[in-house]
């Protein structure tokens, strides 16, 4: 039976350079092992490796190609590679299980939020960073509360809109406790991989997002200036007489649309009771928003603003 592709990761280049030889050397040595099926070098197709281009003879090998390799390497040519190429493995094994751990987090961070200033990600998130279940992470918790550095409310977790959240801290103090406790060792692996590479990653995308929010106050500040501090939709100008509320509209919602959150093209100005009229229309400030739905809330609300309708109009052919 053919193994799973993806323990297929080590590239011929990066397998010579850990033998210490040559890439064209590697291919002589796996010719030595294709040339005699009865000798007792064997390098299996689906097992020791696979092939990138067939045509052009490059493979991919799996740990026990690599094996193979160094001991004949070891017992033909007496050169004492063996623990070194185990130590390779190892680490490659890491870097790519830390990889795994890398991208679980950042498909699994749209909860994170700033609260207390403490940043938390739902207990849905956590389960899914951790790869565990939902029992087990409940069991955790109860032998954390149990153990002298216990969970701590508003510290390690709280409750928002009736949703339970983890912060970071909390997060590691899981990671830690699944580490020493599950019963399987690639479990216990990840988990102690989530205190390191998780937070980190969770670190950068917290520095990326406060970049971007003062990216996005500095965009906010041109398209005041540039809409000369007036509501696009209603007209109404900020005065002394008159000091309503402005404020600024994504036109493309940021957090379905990021990458123009910072586009002073993707930002209007409205009255908050312009822009509370509209999520409330929309479903809700949670809800996408597209320039699509604005347009047709002028239409509907405001049908007779037809400048503002007119100026949305335009804006169609800068996004597409």
């Amino acid at each position: 039976m053919s193994r799973k592709t993806s323990e297929f990761t080590f590239k011929d280049k990066e397998l010579a350079k850990e033998l210490e030889i040559s890439l064209d050397r590697l291919y002589e040595i796996i010719e030595i092992f294709d040339t005699d099926p009865n000798d007792e070098w064997e390098l299996r197709e689906n097992d020791h490796f696979i092939w990138l281009n067939r045509v052009k003879d490059i493979r991919l090998f799996s740990q026990f190609g690599a094996f193979a390799i160094a001991k004949y390497m070891d017992t033909v040519e007496e050169k004492t590679l063996w623990s070194r190429i185990k130590e390779f493995i190892t680490k490659h094994k890491e870097k790519i299980r830390n990889a795994f751990v890398r991208q679980k987090v950042l498909d699994n961070c749209r909860s994170l939020t700033l609260r207390n200033n403490r940043h938390f990600l739902s207990k849905k998130d956590v389960v899914k960073i951790l790869s565990t279940s939902y029992a087990r992470l409940n069991k955790a918790f109860e032998d954390i509360k149990r153990s002298d550095k216990p969970m701590i409310l508003s510290e390690d977790f709280d409750d928002f809109d009736g949703i339970r959240h983890y912060s970071l801290s909390g997060l590691d103090k899981f990671s830690r406790e699944l580490a020493r406790k599950l019963t399987i060792r690639d479990r216990r692996e990840w988990c102690a991989a989530v205190e390191v590479v998780g937070n980190k990653t969770l670190e950068k995308i917290i520095s990326a997002e406060a970049r971007k929010e003062k990216e996005i106050k500095a965009a906010m500040q041109l398209v005041k200036k540039k809409d000369k501090n007036c509501c696009q939709i209603t007209g109404e100008k900020w005065k002394h007489s008159n000091p309503i509320d402005i404020t600024f509209h994504h036109i493309y919602s940021k957090h379905h649309y990021p990458h123009l959150a910072t586009s002073t093209d993707n930002l209007i100005t409205l009255t908050e009771t312009v822009h509370r009229e509209f999520h409330a229309w929309n479903g809700g400030f949670d809800k996408c928003c597209t320039l699509d739905s604005l347009i047709q809330f002028v239409n509907e609300q405001y049908p007779e603003q037809e400048e503002a309708s007119f100026k949305l109009n335009k804006l169609k052919h800068q996004f597409h």
